[in-house]
């Protein structure tokens, strides 16, 4: 995955994808596999904006039962699939928990009810997975047995608790680097920091998008067919108010991270203490659902809280006021968890389209239910030019295929015959010497490389090969938390990483849940300055950006 911009001025695209987070990803997979030239453009690093804030659940629609909109929740599932299948070993399946109370809406019978009906629908989850990711069909357990996992739980009516089965996305961030390298071996091509600022139109039709590279402050031209303008909160940047469609609304959603392991083996959901009306749902449950997710070995991801957001994308920032605020909340709902903001470590937040919202009320926000495609040429003559406003992480694949489908009946463009597969060439490296070297310690580091990259561990390792460790030198460039030097390369010159904010919060975990030590900080940022030739003054520059970020929870 190289940045060419030679490549970018001197190809004819049928297709420019703006946004590089999970739905323009999966575009730019979707659209190189069914045969068209593709360039991705992102004006910042990939997956650094709304895609990497969430609770990393990859919802299977269960939660759509109480619409009875079968057709989201099967949109639901097969993606779910589908990034179970491109990424097994990012993502893994979660057993969720829901108390239930009584003999209602809330009770184990309509509970059990409604797994019976979801399991049927979702007949073909398990569809291509490996036997160690099946999700099984949903279940449930005493009044007892939630009592234990969730102690100090609220018994009058407990009744028991229902389990389900969803995924969970060990790295968000990983899963859309994933889907990027898909799509550049089906041919496509991407590069982070490039700005489009223009679209150029001819006659009606898209002719070119005009480009800045934000690294270098240069101007480039790249020539194509259509645009498909998948930027998320700055959507109207490039095509107008609400992307044509009427002035758009946004909301914050906000999740916070605890160092504070709350409940074991389930992610559980609990009712929000605000009434709250989904105006969409056939059944309405009067409370918003909040999620304890377990993260690593000792935090607690908890959310989602939405208030309406006014401002410019650009803007957006987050206060210590709301972060209390979402605190304020969670302890009303779980009283025995007695967090305090010390306990807050880190925060997901992003901007999500919303239909309406009332001031006046404390639980009004109603989220878009449903992703949108946009078709400029009928609303406003652009032809060629399309809008996606993403709602949901997980459904990006679906809505992928749906605009594939409207490019192939496009008469501008048409359908094109199947892309092909090109694996990466070997790289002609003996392994054997390096094998060596390593001794005993190979089998851990490979295991170690699997668990992150899957199949292309090796991609990684071909680093080590490349670069044979010194007398007396390591190829941990840490051990707590641990980080390869290979796997720093592999980031610089194969993911297009460019800062250490990069590397930190979206080619690693290590600052998905709290701010990695000024250390730990100092020592990637000293080793990638030595690649980038970075001075000691960008270095610390490097280092305070990221610990920017942690500002509003420092005590």
């Amino acid at each position: 995955m190289i940045k060419d911009f030679s490549r970018l001025q001197t190809t004819q695209y049928d297709l420019v994808v703006v946004g590089g987070g999970i739905h323009g990803a999966t575009l730019a997979y979707e659209a190189a596999r069914a045969g068209y030239k593709v360039a991705l453009l992102e004006k910042g690093d990939f997956s650094g904006s709304t895609s990497a804030n969430s609770l990393k659940i990859v919802h299977g629609g269960i939660r759509y039962l109480q619409h009875g909109d079968f057709k989201r929740m099967r949109e639901s599932i097969v993606s779910r699939r589908r990034m179970m299948v491109l990424a097994p070993h990012l993502v893994k399946p979660l057993s969720c928990l829901m108390p239930t109370y009584g003999h209602g809406i809330k009770g184990r019978e309509t509970m059990r009810l409604a797994f019976a009906i979801y399991d049927l629908i979702a007949f073909d989850r398990n569809q291509g997975l490996a036997a160690e990711n099946h999700l099984p069909c949903g279940s449930s357990i005493s009044r007892e047995e939630v009592k234990w996992v969730v102690p100090g739980i609220v018994e009058k009516g407990l009744s028991g608790g229902a389990v389900w089965y969803d995924a969970i996305a060990l790295d968000t961030e990983r899963l859309v680097l994933e889907y990027l390298k898909e799509a550049v071996r089906y041919g496509a091509h991407v590069a982070n920091y490039a700005e489009v600022a223009e679209v150029e139109m001819a006659g009606g039709w898209v002719a070119a998008v005009m480009v800045r590279d934000l690294q270098t402050d240069r101007e480039m031209r790249v020539g194509c067919r259509a645009v498909v303008n998948a930027a998320g909160p700055w959507l109207e940047n490039l095509t107008g108010r609400g992307g044509g469609s009427g002035v758009q609304l946004w909301a914050t959603a906000l999740n916070i991270v605890v160092k504070k392991r709350l409940f074991e083996k389930y992610a559980v959901g609990l009712e929000g203490y605000t009434d709250f009306t989904d105006k969409d749902a056939l059944i309405k449950r009067g409370k918003r659902l909040f999620f304890f997710v377990p993260w690593q070995d000792r935090y607690t991801m908890i959310g989602t809280t939405y208030t309406q957001y006014h401002g410019a994308a650009d803007n957006f920032s987050l206060t210590l006021q709301e972060v209390e605020k979402v605190l304020e909340d969670i302890n009303k709902i779980y009283q025995h968890g007695r967090l305090n903001v010390e306990d807050v470590t880190f925060f997901h937040a992003g901007l999500l389209p919303i239909k309406e919202a009332d001031a006046s009320k404390a639980d009004s926000v109603q989220l878009d239910k449903s992703s949108m495609i946009i078709e400029h040429g009928l609303l406003d003559g652009r032809n060629g030019l399309f809008s996606i406003k993403g709602v949901k992480y997980t459904t990006a694949p679906v809505i992928a295929e749906k605009m594939v489908k409207i490019l192939a009946m496009d008469r501008w463009l048409g359908q094109r015959a199947a892309g092909i597969y090109q694996a990466l060439p070997p790289r002609n490296l003996d392994f054997g010497p390096a094998i060596t070297q390593l001794g005993g310690q190979y089998e851990a580091m490979r295991a170690y490389l699997v668990t992150r990259y899957g199949t292309s561990w090796r991609d990684v390792f071909a680093f080590f090969v490349q670069r044979p460790l010194n007398e007396g030198e390591s190829f941990w460039l840490l051990e707590d938390p641990p980080l390869l030097v290979a796997e720093v390369l592999y980031f610089i010159y194969e993911e297009m990483a460019a800062t250490l904010a990069d590397i930190v919060f979206r080619r690693t975990n290590l600052a998905a849940a709290e701010c990695p030590t000024r250390e730990v900080l100092a020592r990637i940022a000293g080793f990638m300055g030595g690649e980038l030739d970075w001075s000691a003054e960008e270095q610390k520059r490097q280092i305070e950006k990221v610990e920017q970020v942690f500002a509003i929870l420092i005590h």
